[in-house]
C-alpha cells in the first residue's frame, strides 16, 4: 500500500511539472496565447561571428546566446571557396578568407541540441544568401545533416500566424526566412523573407540617426518587422573604405538609442518590433539593454542578469571545422590592415 501511495505521489509530481512546463512559451506563460506575429524577440546580427576578430559582431558563441535568451539569429551563408569542400556551405562575414565560422551544418547542430533539450522554445533563423545565391536544396542538405529539418515550420503566405502555444504543440519550432533564392515547391519551410517581413535600414554608421523607415522590401509593409540596430565605423585609407562593428560605443548603441528607436518605430508602424537585431547582445547600459526593451514590449518581467559564459571571447579568425582556407596575398594584406586599425581604434 505504501508503495502504491509513493508511486501515485511521484506520478502527481511528474504530471504537475509537465503541465507547468507546457504552459510556458519561450519562458513565459504570458506569450502562449499571443500570435507569433505579436511577440518580440532578441536577435543577433551575424550570430556566428564571435570573438576578437575585427569582423566579429558578437562576444559569445551561439550556444551561449541561446542560454542567454536570444531567439532570433541572422546568418550569412557562402559557398566554401576550397575546391575540396565545394559542397559545404560556410558561415562567413562577407569573405570566408577574413572570418569563417565553419559549416552551416555544424552550427545548425547547436539549434537541434537546444530544441531537443528545451521543448517549449521557438527560434527564428534569418538567412542572407545574396553573396552566393545558394539553392533552397543546398540549405536543406545542411539542415538534414544537422537533424534540424524535422523542426522546421511552414507558414502559408497571407494566413494569420498561429499562437506561440500552437507552434510549440505542432513540434515545428524553427521559423526560417531566406532573403533570396526561396523555393516554395522544393523547400516550403525556407520562406521568402520579404514576403513575410520588412526591415529598417541596416547600413548604419551615424550614432545619432536611427531611422524607422522600410528599407527591405522598399516601402512595403508586412505583418512582421525587424529593427536593425547595429553600428559600423567607417575607416578610410585612400579610396578604400572599410566597415567594422563599432565596439567602443556599444553600451550607448545598445542602451538609450536602442530604446528610443524601438519606441519611435512602434509609434510609426503601429506595433512593437518583432525582432531587434544587435551586435554584442550582452552589452548595453546598466538600466537599458535589448533584453529589457524586449521584455517591456512582451509585457513580461525583466530580471537583470549577467550575460555570457564568463570566458574571454574566442578568436575565430581561422575556421573551426578544419577547413583551412589559404587567402590570397591581397586579402591577407587587407585583413592584417583591418586587424591593425581595429586595435588602434579600440585603444
Amino acid at each position: 500500500m505504501k508503495l502504491l501511495y509513493l508511486i501515485s505521489f511521484l506520478f502527481t509530481i511528474i504530471i504537475t511539472f509537465a503541465w507547468a512546463n507546457a504552459q510556458l512559451c519561450n519562458g513565459y506563460a504570458e506569450l502562449c496565447n499571443k500570435p507569433y506575429s505579436s511577440v518580440s524577440f532578441v536577435a543577433t546580427h551575424n550570430s556566428y561571428a564571435y570573438g576578437r576578430n575585427p569582423a566579429a559582431t558578437q562576444n559569445y558563441d551561439i550556444p551561449t546566446q541561446l542560454k542567454d535568451g536570444v531567439r532570433g539569429f541572422l546568418l550569412a551563408a557562402l559557398s566554401n571557396p576550397n575546391p575540396s569542400k565545394s559542397t559545404d556551405i560556410e558561415l562567413c562575414h562577407t569573405s570566408c578568407e577574413l572570418l569563417d565560422a565553419g559549416t552551416v551544418a555544424n552550427t545548425l547542430k547547436n539549434f537541434t541540441t537546444f530544441l531537443q533539450n528545451n521543448p517549449t522554445e521557438v527560434i527564428t533563423l534569418f538567412w542572407r544568401n545574396d553573396f552566393s545565391n545558394l539553392t533552397a536544396s543546398d540549405f536543406k542538405t545542411a539542415f538534414d545533416e544537422a537533424g534540424l529539418t524535422q523542426y522546421c515550420f511552414t507558414q502559408p503566405l497571407g494566413s494569420p500566424w498561429p499562437t506561440m502555444a500552437d507552434i510549440i504543440k505542432s513540434g515545428k519550432r524553427v521559423i526560417n526566412f531566406l532573403d533570396t533564392g526561396a523555393d516554395n515547391t522544393t523547400v516550403p519551410w525556407l520562406m521568402s523573407e520579404y514576403s513575410y517581413v520588412f526591415e529598417t535600414p541596416y547600413d548604419n554608421s551615424d550614432p545619432n540617426n536611427w531611422p524607422c523607415t522600410i528599407d527591405r522590401p522598399k516601402g512595403q509593409s508586412r505583418p512582421i518587422y525587424m529593427i536593425n540596430h547595429f553600428l559600423y565605423t567607417v575607416l578610410s585609407s585612400g579610396s578604400t573604405e572599410i566597415e567594422i562593428p563599432s565596439r567602443s560605443i556599444v553600451n550607448t548603441t545598445n542602451g538609450a538609442t536602442l530604446q528610443n528607436q524601438a519606441q519611435n518605430c512602434t509609434k510609426i508602424f503601429g506595433k512593437a518590433p518583432n525582432f531587434i537585431a544587435v551586435d554584442f547582445y550582452d552589452e548595453g547600459s546598466k538600466s537599458t539593454n535589448v533584453f529589457s526593451v524586449i521584455a517591456n514590449f512582451n509585457g513580461v518581467p525583466y530580471v537583470p542578469t549577467t550575460y555570457g559564459n564568463g570566458a574571454l571571447p574566442k578568436d575565430i579568425s581561422k575556421p573551426n571545422n578544419g577547413n583551412i582556407i589559404q587567402p590570397s596575398l591581397s586579402t591577407a594584406i587587407v585583413s592584417l590592415l583591418m586587424i591593425f586599425i581595429f586595435f588602434v581604434v579600440e585603444l
